[in-house]
């Protein structure tokens, strides 16, 4: 028998989110949610919507953290050091799907600049300010 899968808070949100980028047409190859602490996700697109702007061999992905929200990350598919290059995009903790797919449509067209000052930082895991209850909201619209 199997273990049963364990409930992770915001899987529905990012799998919204997800969905919203495949109907824009920006093909989703993968993503996944984890409970750790601080909560976090990644959506890795397919190569062939990012192989014009940042080559065949590199993998792109759309990363969440409650406590930083979205970042872009990118790097050689095949290193074992996982993704080179990781830049906020400064779009709050909890964006719509339809603003993520506006964030995604300029990740996807061009390799991000260089950022200056520090990361962005929305709250801290285990704030009591409403996230785990605009988590919800996406559980039972999906």
């Amino acid at each position: 028998m199997s273990e049963p899968t364990p409930y992770i808070s915001q899987a529905p949100y990012i799998e919204a989110i997800a969905e919203a980028l495949d109907a824009a047409g920006l093909t989703v190859a993968d993503w996944n949610a984890d409970d750790n602490d601080p909560r976090d996700a990644y959506i890795e697109f397919d190569r062939q919507i990012t192989a014009p702007a940042y080559g065949d061999d590199t993998e792109v992905n759309l990363l969440w953290r409650e406590d930083r929200g979205w970042m872009a990350g990118w790097g050689d598919a095949d290193s074992h050091n996982g993704l080179d290059w990781i830049v906020d995009l400064y779009c709050g903790a909890l964006p719509t799907p339809e603003e993520m797919v506006t964030e995604a449509r300029a990740v996807v067209a061009k390799i991000p600049g260089p950022q200056g000052g520090p990361y962005g930082r929305y709250r801290d895991s285990g704030d009591d300010d409403g996230l785990d209850t605009q988590l919800a909201t996406y559980h039972r619209n999906h």
